[in-house]
């Protein structure tokens, strides 16, 4: 079961790469932009997080504008009759 898990993540994995090499050729995605900051040798940390902090603020602004519907989808189906 582990080795299948592990099979199945990481062709999940390949493939967010190689379906945006393919289909979206000079067009950088999140994930690419996060595989070019790091290397085998050195990794560019100022600018891997700078990275992720973009990454990050979308869906944190999404979240506190839409929190409070968040929670009611959340809760409403949660409670009895």
């Amino acid at each position: 079961m582990v080795v299948t898990l592990i099979v199945v993540q990481s062709v999940t994995v390949f493939n967010t790469f190689v379906n945006a090499l393919y289909f979206l050729p000079g067009t950088p995605t999140a994930q690419l932009t996060l595989y070019n900051f790091q290397s085998q040798s050195g990794s560019q940390w100022n600018l891997l997080f700078m990275n992720i902090l973009i990454i990050t603020i979308p869906p944190l602004i999404a979240y506190i504008f839409f929190n409070r519907q968040i929670v009611a989808g959340m809760t409403s189906g949660a409670v009895k009759g």
